[in-house]
């Protein structure tokens, strides 16, 4: 068999099942379905799928964790062979990628395997703050809050009720505002279910940089400042943490912001198994690919979704670790690779950007979609209809029709 021949024929391997490299393996399944030959593999070591821009739901007690995971084997197609195990690191010269489960050939890789939270070697971080990155971390988050708000109750000194009923976020960005916004509007609720009075409860939103949703246009920074507010949220700007002690977070110009649950959402990371294996990395680890979204002299390697470092052409800045750009990456991945198999040019990655919706409270959000920039009911509406939209693509990609794209 010719080189040519087992590169049209070889297995590709799909490592990651987050918002890129599950569209990956949902996209070119379709397109397989009559070439036998290549065998597809998706690896995850969970057997569901996460919708991450959920999560602030989940942490601020209004939105259930199984809502937010998708089963895989709801999803996969049957052209998919899905692997349930974690990935250890790479065997490069020889083609595998290595798990707890053994290692797993590959003629292409798809590298997807997202992003993990930046502490930005804060001491103490990691101890005493939670981060909020997963479902169970999630999970963790909201079990902490009640946990907290029933040690206030329980406590005698008004003084030690605010303290332990204060929740601290690590992080102005999408996240961070999301889940203030939430834990403002249930802890009075929560508060009021364990017999503290409604007033006890406080949640600061602490902010390394000048403003909060560093990025969006001032209209939108302006009503997302305004709605937090509204709901009690104390905004705290040009405050970057210096550490984390078992008091609070200590910030670098020495002040003390205490509470009983602290949260970070203060940015991510590549996962530590790329650092030292071999890959061209750049800023957080991200990894270089070049315009068709191959590794940097290694076109056997796929890259899309956090993990990858891509460089805007119309602005010089590396895109965001968002989700449309994920899922975008993850199309044109897609693509290319069906194109590889068909003997076709590649096609260079291009970012479209929607916008940006970001719920504030459980009933109200901000948004900057095709110029326009709205705030309230509105926002919050369009922020669920983005959620549940994701969601019924995701369960009705098996029927998906390539010819469409």
């Amino acid at each position: 068999m010719s080189e040519a021949t087992v590169r049209r024929s070889g297995p590709i391997v799909v490592a990651g099942a987050g918002y890129a490299g599950l569209h990956v393996a949902l996209r070119l399944a379709t397109r397989l379905r009559d070439n036998p030959g290549v065998q597809l593999t998706l690896v995850d070591r969970h057997d569901y799928h996460q919708a991450i821009t959920e999560l602030p739901r989940v942490a601020g007690g209004t939105r259930a964790a199984d809502a937010v995971r998708i089963p895989l084997q709801d999803v996969l197609a049957e052209r998919v062979k899905f692997v349930e195990t974690e990935v250890t690191g790479f065997d490069l010269a020889g083609h595998r990628l290595l798990t707890r489960a053994g290692p797993i050939g590959w003629t292409r890789l798809v590298l997807a395997l997202g992003s993990r939270p930046n502490d930005f070697a804060i001491p103490g971080l990691a101890e005493r703050a939670i981060s909020l990155y997963s479902v169970q971390d999630a999970e963790r988050v909201w079990a902490a809050v009640r946990e907290t708000i029933q040690a206030a109750a329980a406590a005698a000194d008004p003084q030690r009720q605010r303290r332990l009923a204060t929740v601290v976020v690590g992080g102005g960005g999408a996240t961070g505002v999301e889940l203030a916004g939430e834990l403002a509007e249930m802890l009075p609720e929560v508060a009021s279910g364990h017999g503290l009075a409604p007033d006890r409860p406080a949640v600061v939103l602490v902010e390394a940089g000048r403003s909060i949703l560093a990025g969006s246009s001032p209209a939108l920074i302006d009503k997302a400042t305004r709605i937090l507010a509204e709901l009690g949220v104390q905004v705290r700007t040009n405050a970057a943490v210096a550490s984390a002690t078992a008091e609070g977070f200590r910030l670098e110009g020495g002040e003390l912001v205490a509470g009983g649950v602290f949260v970070w959402a203060g940015g991510v990371k590549a996962p530590e198994l790329v650092v030292g294996s071999g890959l061209p990395v750049g800023h957080n680890g991200r990894v270089k690919v070049d315009r068709h979204l191959r590794v940097l002299d290694r076109p056997d390697i796929y890259v899309a979704g956090d993990l990858a470092s891509v460089t805007d052409p119309r602005t010089g800045h590396v895109l965001p670790p968002l989700a449309q750009v994920a899922l975008e990456e993850g199309e044109t991945v897609a693509r290319n690779l069906d194109a590889e198999l068909e003997g076709r040019p590649l096609e260079a990655f291009t970012f479209h950007d929607k916008g940006f919706v970001v719920s504030v409270g459980t009933r109200r959000g901000v948004a900057d979609v095709a110029g326009i920039t709205t705030g309230g009911r509105l926002a919050h509406l369009l922020k669920d209809a983005i959620e549940w939209e994701y969601r019924q693509s995701v369960k009705h990609l098996r029927g998906w029709d390539p010819l469409a794209l």
